[in-house]
Parts: C-alpha cells; structure tokens; sequence
C-alpha cells in the first residue's frame, strides 16, 4: 500500500503568503540596543511560580559564566535564577532560536517552550553530558551558549572576498572535469556527453550551493546552474560553449555584511508580510541576525519566461497529463525526466512560464521506471506584503530562499512521499513552502507545466 503524501503548503505565486503558525510576537521583547530585564522580573506574573532546576536537588548553584549568544544575553542576562519561560516572551523566542541553530528544534518556532521544546532541550541536554530533564536550568544554559559560540557564524563562500570566485574555484570545490571522448562532434549543449557532463554536475554543484546557503530566485537558479556549467567546460575543456538564447549574465552577490541594497532585516521595511512573526521577534533579540544566511545571486533583466522561452523544449505540456486534482499524480512524464532538466509552470495559462523548478537527481528501478526525484527550487517572497499582482520595488524588499525537494514515486509514476529535505531559510525561522504540488504539477484552473533543456 502506498505511504500517503506528505506535502509542504504551497504558495500560490512567487510573492504568494507564507505558510504560517499560530505565531504569538514576543510582545514585551527588549529593544534591539537594550537587553531584555532579568528573567525573574520577566516571568513574575501573577505570583512568582517555582524556579526551574538550578544546580539540582541538594546542590548550590553554580556561580553563572557571562552568556556570550546575543539572544541568550537580551533574553536571559546573566542572573543564575530561571523560571519557565512563558509563551510569546523574548526567554522563549531566546530558547527556540538556540534549539534551532544547534539542530534540535525540529519544527518551526512558535515562541512558545512546549512539549516539544522541552523534548528538543532533554535531547540537547543528553547529547552534552547533562541530566536529560527537558528543564531549563544555568548548565543547560551555560552549554548551550558555548555550543552555539562553536558554530561558525558565516558560510565559506560569505568570508570570501569575492564570493562568485569562491563558488566558481570549480577544483577547490571538489567537482568532476568535464571530459568529451567523441570530438567528432561539436562540443555544445546538443552533445551527448555534454548533457550527461551537465547532469552530473547540477548534482554536484547543488551540494556547493546548499553548503554555502546560496540564495536565488527561481530563473536565477537555472541560469546559474547553466551558466557556471559554461565556466567549468571553459576551465576544463577550453571550449567557450554559447550561452543558450540569454544574453551575456552579470552577477551580483550579496552577504550579510555586504548586503548591496538587499533584504535583511525586518527593521528596515516599514511593515512586514505575514508568516515572519518568528524571524522577527528573534531579530529584537539578535543585532546580528540577518535573513540572509549565506549568499544571494542576482543577475537582473531576465525573467522566468525568458529562460522558459530560451530553454528547448523536452516534454510540451499535454492536457491529458492534467491530474485534475490528484495530487498523488505528477503532470509530467516523470519516467522521461533526467538530471539538468528544468521544469517550466504556467500558473493562469495565459502562455507565460512563471516558475522554473531545477531536477537535480534522478533514480530509476530496473525497469526504467523514475523512483526518486531530487528538485532544487529557488524563490523569493515580497517582503512589503503578499499580493502576488503588485511587484517589489526592488531588492530592499526582496527575500530569496532555496530548498530542496525530494520525491518519492512507486512503479506507476504515482507519488508516495514528498519532503522538503534543504531549505536556506532554517525551518525554525518559517515553514518550507515548496513540495511535489507546486514542483511536478500545476493545480490552479488553466495552468500548463513543461520539460525543458539546455540546447544549441
């Protein structure tokens, strides 16, 4: 019996609302420049309830270290007394945010220090020597901070002085040499082995990318692939392969500490779009928490259609591949779908490809028959509102993000499961938004999907 499908909600366009919780804001969080007051003067409401574990039952406390992580600074300060942290406050936005960024959170935060948090604490708690209560205590607190002081705090790509250079240092990164045995034939995007060449490397390019956090749109995505694909036959063979039916690509980069003009912190807008109440109130606690975690690429004045236009054509769109509804039914012959292919949607019909979808694996059984699917996505939200009819003004108000999806298909091409397994925008910050429903299929009335590739 097939496992029922697991699906992400989907956006309805690229500035489409963002799947949200019931988020409570940390009302009552401290100002950006002024830590929050003491812990138990923030949760003495209504009667001082009992401290959490200290030291242990018999034991003194501990005398408290200075916490160094701004969140847990701003939250907590450095008193030794703690008490649960309430839902909606700055101690348990602060206690989320550091579960989160130390891989144990497993959900998107709700400001809120629940069952599941408390899981996530005992499980962190276990994991550094200490008794696995899922209580706030100073040593968990203490342990945490000294954790999270290990991580690195940029991606190598974002160091760099020149971050497009370190993405395309091609032997650096680890990737395969290009190699075309049969020079009978030109060597461009028709050749046989340059497709299979291209395939394998949006496979492993994508691995750079994710590691580096690299953030784009959607067309953005796909040109990059085929662009830096153009660079490393370049570096490889010698070939100077053509840029296939886009003009000449000029790249822009931004970090954190070089945003150029970009999006990075809710500060700066003069009111925010729904579905980032997380985000927000961990950035009251935290100066330094930019939302862009790694690097954005931007290369302006091509849009989806343009490269849905300049793409060939693999697999057009077939009204009789319309699922009408099915979501366990892909709209695309995924069994003819191979590495490098791009995926074309069409959200109205109105004969503009609005959304680019990138096939980074493909595995088939004996048969020939397509049994996982791993699709790169890239997207953006417009950060002053949702309304998908009304375009940012530029990129102040622009969010990138990319995720990864991957799908499972039995024999019939019917999908089984589908997971986000990456996405650049941590999920203890928003919900991943993208699925099988809105990667191998188009649900809205009139929408078309297609297959494209790169070709001469």
């Amino acid at each position: 019996m097939p496992r029922p499908i697991t699906d992400a909600p989907r956006p309805s366009s690229p500035g489409a609302p963002v799947p949200a919780d019931a988020v409570t804001p940390a009302s009552g969080a401290a100002p950006e420049s002024a830590p929050a007051p003491g812990a138990a003067d923030a949760f003495r409401t209504g009667g001082a309830p009992a401290a959490v574990e200290a030291g242990g039952a018999g034991k003194p406390v501990p005398a408290p270290g200075v916490l160094r992580d701004n969140a847990l600074k701003n939250a907590f300060g450095d008193g030794a007394e703690l008490f649960p942290p309430a839902d909606g406050s700055p101690q348990a936005v602060a206690v989320e945010y550091a579960l989160g960024r130390l891989g144990v959170l497993g959900r998107t935060g709700k400001g809120k220090f629940d069952a599941a948090a408390q899981e996530s604490l005992a499980s962190f708690q276990a994991g550094h020597g200490l008794p696995a209560t899922g209580k706030l205590n100073r040593p968990t607190l203490d342990a945490m901070d000294q954790a999270l002081a290990a991580l690195p705090k940029e991606v190598p790509a974002a160091r760099a002085a020149d971050p497009m250079k370190y993405l395309s240092d091609f032997d650096a990164r680890g990737l395969s040499k290009v190699v075309v045995h049969d020079r009978s034939k030109p060597v461009n995007w028709n050749h046989p082995e340059i497709q299979q060449a291209y395939g394998k490397f949006v496979g492993e390019y994508w691995d750079v990318l994710k590691s580096n956090k690299v953030e784009t749109d959607c067309k953005t995505m796909a040109l990059l692939f085929m662009d830096r694909f153009r660079a490393k036959v370049k570096n490889d063979l010698g070939v100077q392969m053509p840029s296939p039916g886009v003009p000449p690509l000029e790249w822009k980069a931004a970090t954190a500490g070089k945003p150029v003009g970009y999006f990075q912190r809710f500060s700066e807008l003069p009111h925010a779009r729904g579905g980032y109440e997380q985000a927000q109130a961990i950035q009251k606690l935290d100066p330094e928490a930019s939302m862009i975690p790694g690097v954005d690429l931007m290369t302006p004045e091509i849009n989806a259609n343009m490269v849905g236009q300049a793409a060939k054509t693999a697999v057009a769109w077939d009204p009789a591949n319309d699922n009408k509804g099915d979501r366990a039914k892909p709209e695309v012959p995924v069994d003819q779908l191979r590495a490098g292919d791009l995926i074309f949607i069409d959200h109205t019909g109105d004969g503009r490809w609005d959304h680019t979808v990138n096939v980074v694996k493909v595995e088939k059984d004996e048969q020939g028959h397509a049994r996982k699917l791993v699709l790169a996505v890239g997207s953006f939200d417009d950060m002053k509102d949702a309304d998908g009819s009304t375009a940012p003004r530029g990129g102040f108000e622009i969010n990138n993000y990319a995720e990864e999806v991957t799908v499972d298909l039995d024999a019939s091409g019917k999908i089984v499961r589908s997971e986000t397994t990456y996405t650049s925008e941590p999920q203890y910050l928003v919900k991943p938004r993208y699925s099988a429903t809105n990667t191998l299929m188009e649900l809205r009335p009139n929408g078309r999907i297609k297959v494209g590739r790169w070709g001469d």
